[in-house]
């Protein structure tokens, strides 16, 4: 009789192990990889990402829908939605280097953003003059709303400056490749191209774990494709590998 409550208990706990399983995969969670995250293949700079130990959701859109160029990167960088994210962040990253102190946004963003966890800008040079800014806001729950209804596409037209070009553009990372918004923005004498994108450190998405609204932005000083070259190098350094995965259901 003992054998078969024995064998009872191990065919239930089975049952349950399978069930388990099958809950984790209907309800879309992340398969991750099981090995390193600097595989060749995948990766910008195999000595950079041995320090990539986080791994982070991106997307060109947020809550409304997951789209096709959904990715998930490695990062040396918790992204975590809390206050002090940035101190987290290299003030030097490659040639790029940041000597200022890190800007919080206006009072108008806070507003527009209904007083977000985090709102702060950080600017990056390098030795040939070269500058970039690095921006983050970041909320969670009801209030991310905010973060997919005030994008680039609809705040410079506000501050009069006029839309020149707008699309999707591509940042290739080893062998792969990851998608984010391009605006390029025209006003007065100066040219703007800002590259934006979604975060989440969950990779359910859950709003109560917070979403993150990334924003990279430089002024064409020789031309555009130099300024892209800028930004999309620093992007690799934050994010120098992508991991290879995909999302069940």
């Amino acid at each position: 009789m003992f054998r078969d409550t024995a064998r009872y208990l191990i065919v239930v706990v089975l049952l349950l192990l399978a069930l388990g399983a099958w809950l984790v995969i209907s309800q879309g969670l992340v398969s991750l990889p099981t090995e390193s995250v600097a595989g060749p293949s995948e990766t910008s700079n195999p000595g950079v990402a041995d320090g990539a130990s986080h791994v982070v959701i991106v997307d060109v859109e947020g809550w409304y829908r997951r789209t096709s160029y959904e990715r998930a990167l490695a990062t040396a960088v918790d992204f975590s939605l809390r206050e002090d994210l940035f101190d987290g962040i290299p003030r030097v990253l490659g040639r790029w280097q940041s000597e200022s102190g890190d800007w919080p946004m206006s009072p108008a963003v806070t507003e527009w953003y209904d007083d977000p966890e985090v709102a702060v800008t950080r600017a990056y040079s390098d030795d040939s003059g070269g500058r970039l800014f690095f921006s983050v806001i970041g909320s969670r729950g009801g209030k991310s709303f905010h973060l997919f209804e005030h994008t680039a596409l609809t705040c410079y037209p506000g501050s009069g400056w006029r839309i020149a070009d707008v699309g999707l553009e591509s940042i290739e990372i080893g062998d792969s490749s990851v998608s984010v918004q391009r605006v390029i923005t025209e006003k007065d004498q100066l040219r703007r191209i800002t590259l934006y994108w979604y975060l989440w450190t969950d990779p359910e998405r859950e709003p109560e774990s917070g979403v993150l609204s990334v924003t990279l932005h430089a002024d064409v000083v020789q031309s555009d494709e130099q300024t892209l070259a800028n930004l999309k190098e620093f992007f690799r350094l934050l994010f120098p590998a992508v991991m290879p995965w995909r999302r069940f259901g």
